[in-house]
């Protein structure tokens, strides 16, 4: 019995429809087991990285451990795309000028990210320090991927990206002996100098409770002319902040001090 040509051709596009879905399903179901032992295996490395290098340091540690769940993370897509059909080399292009873009786009927060990893790593400073950054001194309140946050003597907050941290010359002030400031003074030449010198050591001794223990207050000449002397008195003082408020109070008490010793001279 003959059966019209045209009869066959909707069986033939049904069975390759069918065939299709088969094979799409077969891939899909790849690329999810390959994703799937991707994860096991970026966990069990990640795990056994983290573990060889953490004897060395926790911050090396996770860096290295992110690095190593990405190169994974990106192979196995990367095989699970290529099982779908999709040409590798054009994949790797793709992947490549995407990473250029990205690295141009956040090149900025990468340079602060791995300055944050190098400051956590080798520890120039933590948390309540009083550091000396460029122009910007002040006590260090938080440390942030970004930025290191110094609260300056004016209470004033000062937001400096990690970048800059690395590449400046940054001066810790905090030493279990205290920070020394010096206070400039200026005396008329006629006054006997060490009338002068014991006046402004007498004034450091009243403020000891402002100084470091075991430090005495120091007595410079740094100058003279025929018309005076500038001196500079050094303390080693705890509390940075109060470098301002201590230097008033030295200047004004030396007033008083140095005006009774032309009076009486």
């Amino acid at each position: 019995m003959a059966y019209p040509a045209g009869l066959f051709l909707p069986l033939t596009v049904a069975l390759i429809d069918v065939s299709v879905l088969v094979d799409l399903l077969q891939r899909l179901a790849i690329f999810g087991l390959i994703m799937l032992v991707t994860f096991v295996v970026a966990r069990v490395l990640g795990i056994l990285v983290s573990k060889v290098s953490g004897r060395n340091s926790p911050s090396v540690s996770r860096q290295v451990r992110r690095f190593t769940t990405w190169l994974i993370w990106l192979i196995g897509i990367l095989v699970g795309l290529g099982q779908i059909g999709l040409d590798l080399t054009v994949l790797l292009v793709i992947v490549t000028l995407t990473g250029i873009m990205l690295l141009l786009a956040i090149r900025d927060i990468l340079a602060n990210w791995a300055s944050y990893e190098a400051v956590s790593t080798y520890k120039p400073f933590k948390i309540g320090d009083w550091v000396q950054v460029g122009t910007s001194f002040g006590r260090v309140i938080d440390i942030t991927y970004m930025d290191t946050v110094l609260m300056t003597t004016d209470n004033e907050t000062v937001y400096i990206p990690n970048g800059k941290i690395t590449q400046s010359t940054v001066i810790n002030r905090t030493t279990l002996g205290g920070i020394r400031i010096s206070i400039p003074l200026t005396v008329n030449i006629n006054l006997k100098l060490s009338k002068v010198e014991e006046a402004l050591i007498e004034i450091g001794n009243e403020l000891s409770e402002e100084l470091a223990p075991d430090s005495k207050p120091e007595v410079r000449v740094t100058s003279l002319n025929e018309q005076s002397v500038k001196l500079s008195l050094l303390l080693r003082i705890n509390n940075p902040a109060k470098a301002r408020l201590i230097a008033s109070e030295v200047r004004k008490r030396a007033k008083d001090r140095l005006d009774k010793l032309r009076q009486n001279a």
